[in-house]
Order: structure tokens, then C-alpha cells, then sequence
């Protein structure tokens, strides 16, 4: 058990968290694998009930995953929106160009509702434990979702199980520009004693 001092000690977390920001603008230089591998090592220590460690992770970041990967977005948003233009196409396909790497989060989908909840939780907390211990290396990440998450010709092409499918596309790299503060609703007005 954590002593008291250690506790205060540790306070700058609370400065990390209410810094933090989703980084859409990032410089091109990708984050090292071996640096993504430490802050999961650590960050897999989320809550996670019964520990079933549902996730696995494919990191992208060579100009032939990010091809591949560009590619099979870019045929899913025309799937999805038949009338996109090619210009829109091209200007995604652009955008997404511009991502230094993805960080593909993957989880197992167990049959039990429950547990499935359970795991779907466990696995959004180790992604906000990534984001803070990426922050505080100087690391930007956007948390990507939508339904692409869904996709089952998506889940193909980078080799998803039966029973598996994406808790979350992040894009990551070294920030190039972080947005503002956006005004957060004050808790109290979400607050209730009983």
C-alpha cells in the first residue's frame, strides 16, 4: 500500500490529466515502437476486473503499413459514402498521410454481455492510461472511433478474429500544435448526494 507521502508526491498526474489534448497536428517523425511497448507495459495496469487482459495492439508507422492502412480506410469511407467525390478521397487519404502512426487497439469481444462490458471498460482505461503516459513524454494522440471500429472487411484486413474488433484507432506522433482548453461543465452541476 502507497504510503501518504508517496501519494502527494505524485500529484503532478493531476497536472497531466487536465493538460492533456487529442493532437490532430503532429510533426512527421513516428514515435518508436519501443517507446509505444513502455508506456503499454504500463499502461495495461488498468482496472480490469477478473484480468482477463482482453486487448492486443498493431502499431503502424512504416510507409508501407500507413499505405496499406490508408488505403483500406479510404475504400471504407467510400463504402460507407458512395457519394464522396475523388477530391474528398484524395484530401482523407492526404490527411491521414500526414499521421506519423496508428495505434490500432484491439479487444476480445467475449460471448457473456457482461464480461464483454467489463472488458470494453478495461480496455478504455488502459487507452486513457496510454494517452497520460504519452502526454507526459511529450506524445500527442487522438482517440479515434466511429464505424469503422465495426467494419468486418476492416477487421480482415489486419487479421481480427471472429471475435474480436477495435476499441480504438489512435493516431499518434510528436505534437506539432495542441489545441486549447475547451470549457469543461463544472462536476457539481453533475453531482448528486444522497
Amino acid at each position: 500500500m502507497p504510503q501518504t507521502e508517496q501519494i502527494h508526491q505524485h500529484s503532478a498526474l493531476r497536472d497531466i490529466i487536465r493538460s492533456r489534448r487529442s493532437i490532430r497536428k503532429f510533426k512527421q517523425e513516428p514515435v518508436p515502437s519501443a517507446v509505444i511497448l513502455d508506456m503499454l507495459e504500463t499502461a495495461k495496469y488498468a482496472p480490469n476486473h477478473r484480468v482477463t487482459e482482453p486487448w492486443r495492439f498493431i502499431y503502424v508507422s512504416s510507409e508501407t503499413g500507413k499505405a496499406n492502412l490508408i488505403n483500406t480506410f479510404a475504400a471504407f469511407s467510400k463504402k460507407s459514402k458512395p457519394d464522396m467525390t475523388e477530391e474528398k478521397l484524395q484530401n482523407f487519404k492526404n490527411t491521414l498521410g500526414r499521421v506519423p502512426g496508428f495505434l490500432l487497439v484491439v479487444f476480445r469481444e467475449d460471448e457473456n454481455e457482461r464480461a464483454r462490458d467489463d472488458d470494453f471498460a478495461a480496455t478504455s482505461s488502459l487507452i486513457q492510461n496510454l494517452q497520460l503516459l504519452a502526454w507526459e513524454k511529450g506524445i500527442g494522440m487522438v482517440w479515434k472511433s466511429g464505424k469503422i471500429l465495426y467494419d468486418k472487411e476492416v477487421h480482415q484486413a489486419f487479421g481480427l478474429q471472429d471475435n474480436e474488433r477495435f476499441a480504438a484507432i489512435i493516431q499518434t506522433g510528436y505534437p506539432d500544435e495542441a489545441p486549447e482548453v475547451k470549457k469543461r461543465t463544472p462536476i457539481r452541476d453533475r453531482f448528486t448526494e444522497m
